[in-house]
């Protein structure tokens, strides 16, 4: 079992904290390149400032940023193009398939304001579809950071990978912390955060969070249920999934995204072809156009938050 924070113990900022990362990577690899459709004044303001000739703003024409990243990643430049995910997948969904994935080019895409982080937008600015786009995508790696902390990780690794890599971000401030220690991150090996006997809880990006307290209270209600943090989607690390599968014969999946293609879907799937006898409940956003409210409210009133985790675990 790895060490994780009491929920909510310790909030952190993925936009500066990425900031800081990509400022120290510009000095070390003079190739590095940001590129944003106008929103990075917003994101790595820091970078901006010190490094301008390393940045390029699109303006709101986020298929010209895909355009541009894939131009620069086949002249040997590293570019990362920031972005909000819903405009980044849905308007430039084909230069990222076309531009991008078809040449193999080495563009790295990080996704911000996803799921329901943007509460008071509603529906047109939720990012809910992006990981089922991107995951039909060949070639492409598809990272679901747990917690702010791992965002930096996963960017390291996406500029030491070769091939496109999309990070999916929340709204990248004062989102919960989990890690407590340091840890071993690759792209497409999970993390067991927690060993369960009963069932698993199968968690991506800031649900990672309130999965671990699910757990918690579970186990402290008599229910050994353990948690695996699945940041990798594609690819998705179905050795790790088939064994907590084959060991318990109970999984809940939980994502901040549609469950139709994302992470639900992604081990419905690997399940559904291995054979192994498990039941699977998937909890996430539902096949609807979601309303408006903070995105606790939202959560709850969707049924995929701490208490709908612990109903589902129970109900299998």
């Amino acid at each position: 079992m790895i060490e994780t924070y009491a929920f909510g113990e310790k909030l952190g900022h993925a936009r500066p904290a990425i900031d800081a990362a990509m400022q120290k990577m510009a000095v070390e690899r003079p190739e590095f390149r940001l590129i944003s459709a106008d929103v990075a004044r917003a994101g790595m303001p820091e970078f901006i400032k010190k490094f301008p000739k390393q940045y390029y703003n699109t303006g709101i024409a986020e298929m010209a940023a895909m355009d541009l990243a894939a131009g620069m990643a086949l002249e040997g430049y590293l570019p990362f193009v920031y972005g909000m995910s819903v405009f980044n997948t849905l308007r430039a969904g084909e230069g990222i398939r076309t531009n991008i994935c078809y040449q193999n080019a080495n563009v790295k895409i990080i996704g911000n304001n996803t799921g329901l982080s943007q509460g008071p937008c509603g529906s047109t600015h939720y990012a809910m579809e992006d990981l089922a786009i991107l995951r039909t995508f060949p070639r492409m790696t598809l990272c679901v950071p747990g917690d702010p902390s791992q965002a930096v990780k996963a960017f390291e690794a996406a500029a030491d990978f070769d091939g496109p890599v999309y990070i999916r971000l929340a709204n990248g401030r004062n989102e919960p912390e989990v890690y407590k220690g340091d840890y071993e991150f690759r792209f497409g090996k999970g993390i067991e955060l927690m060993e369960g006997s009963y069932g698993y809880i199968v968690a991506c990006g800031i649900m990672l969070a309130y999965a671990v307290e699910a757990a918690k209270q579970l186990r402290s209600e008599g229910l050994d249920v353990g948690v695996i943090d699945m940041h990798t989607l594609k690819p998705l690390d179905s050795e790790l999934l088939l064994r907590a599968a084959a060991k318990t014969g109970r999984l809940i999946t939980v994502e901040d995204a549609f469950i139709i293609g994302g992470l639900g879907g992604a081990v419905c799937e690997t399940i559904a072809e291995s054979g192994v006898p498990c039941r699977v409940k998937r909890l996430g956003i539902p096949d609807i156009f979601p309303g408006f409210g903070s995105f606790e409210e939202q959560m709850e009133h969707l049924g995929f938050g701490i208490e709908a985790m612990k109903q589902a675990i129970r109900a299998l």
